[in-house]
C-alpha cells in the first residue's frame, strides 16, 4: 500500500480491491470490525471509517444484531448514452439477456393511457420488446422496449440474449441514437417485476423511463425496472450545466435527468 496515503483510504482500497477479485462473495459476512482492527492494527474509528465508505459505494450492507454484509456488485450508469450491454462490458463484467416477448402492437388510446410517452413516435405500428437484462447471470433490469415496428424487426433478427439492441442499431444497420431524455423514480416491485428480477414482491426498484433520438425522430421509448441493490445512477454537475442544458429538475415524486 502506498504510504503517502491515510491509513483508513488504504485500507478501504485494500478491502475494495478483495471485494472486485471475488475474496468474498455476495450474500458472505464480511469480516467483523475486531477482526478487521486485528488484522490492521488500528482503531476501531479508522475501521468503521473505512466500513462507512464501502457501504457508500454500495459493497457492503450493515444489518443491525446480524454484521457487516457483501452485496451484489452495483451497476453504474455511465454519462453517454449506452445500453445495458455496454455498461456491463465497461465494467469487465458479462451481460446477457432472457427475451420474453416480441410483440407487433397499435398505439391505441387505451395503450397511451398505459404508456403515454408513445405519443413521440410519428407511427402508430410499434414492436415491443420484452427481455431480463442479467449481469454474470445475475438479473437486474426489467425493460420494455418499443421500436418503430420495421426497425424493431430487424433488430430482432440478431441474437437479442448476448447483443445489445444498441450495438446491433449502430453495427448491423448503420444508425446511431444521438440523444435521449430521461426520468428517473422509485417504486416498489409487483408480483410480476419481482419474478423476473428474484427479488420480493415490495422490494424497492428504480425505474428509468427513456426516449431516444436519431436526430429528431424518436427512435425508442423503453420503460425499465432495475434492482435497486444493483444499481446506481451517478450523474456529474459542474458550474456550466446550465450552458450545457444538463442538471437536475427535483420534483415531488421524482428526479429528472437531461440529457440534450
Amino acid at each position: 500500500m502506498n504510504d503517502a496515503l491515510p491509513l483508513h483510504y488504504k485500507i478501504t482500497q485494500e478491502l475494495r480491491e478483495g471485494l472486485k477479485k471475488g475474496v468474498w462473495k455476495a450474500g458472505d459476512l464480511f469480516p467483523t470490525d475486531k477482526q478487521l482492527m486485528d488484522k490492521y492494527n488500528v482503531s476501531s474509528t479508522t475501521v468503521r471509517r473505512s466500513i462507512y465508505e464501502l457501504v457508500m459505494e454500495g459493497w457492503l450492507e450493515r444489518k443491525p444484531g446480524k454484521g457487516t454484509f457483501v452485496k451484489g456488485e452495483m451497476v453504474e450508469t455511465i454519462k453517454n448514452l449506452t445500453g445495458f450491454f455496454e455498461e456491463i462490458k465497461a465494467k469487465g463484467a458479462e451481460p446477457s439477456a432472457e427475451v420474453l416477448k416480441v410483440e407487433e402492437l397499435q398505439v391505441t388510446e387505451e395503450l397511451l393511457e398505459e404508456v403515454p410517452d408513445l405519443k413521440d413516435f410519428e407511427e402508430t405500428n410499434l414492436l415491443l420488446i420484452r427481455k431480463i437484462s442479467k449481469m454474470n447471470g445475475i438479473p437486474v433490469v426489467y425493460l420494455d422496449s418499443y421500436w418503430p415496428y420495421e426497425i424493431g424487426k430487424e433488430i430482432c433478427k440478431h441474437d437479442l440474449t448476448s447483443r445489445g439492441m444498441y450495438e446491433i442499431l449502430k453495427s448491423e444497420l448503420g444508425i446511431s441514437l444521438e440523444k435521449a431524455d430521461q426520468l428517473i423514480s422509485s417504486s416498489i416491485a409487483d408480483e410480476t417485476i419481482a419474478d423476473a428480477l428474484k427479488i420480493s414482491v415490495g422490494s424497492p426498484v428504480l425505474v428509468m423511463k427513456r426516449t431516444a433520438f436519431s436526430g429528431d425522430k424518436t427512435l425508442e421509448v423503453s420503460i425499465n425496472h432495475y434492482r435497486a441493490d444493483m444499481y446506481s445512477y451517478r450523474v456529474h454537475l459542474d458550474s456550466t450545466s446550465v450552458k450545457d442544458n444538463e442538471g437536475l429538475v427535483i420534483e415531488p415524486s421524482s428526479i429528472e435527468t437531461e440529457k440534450k
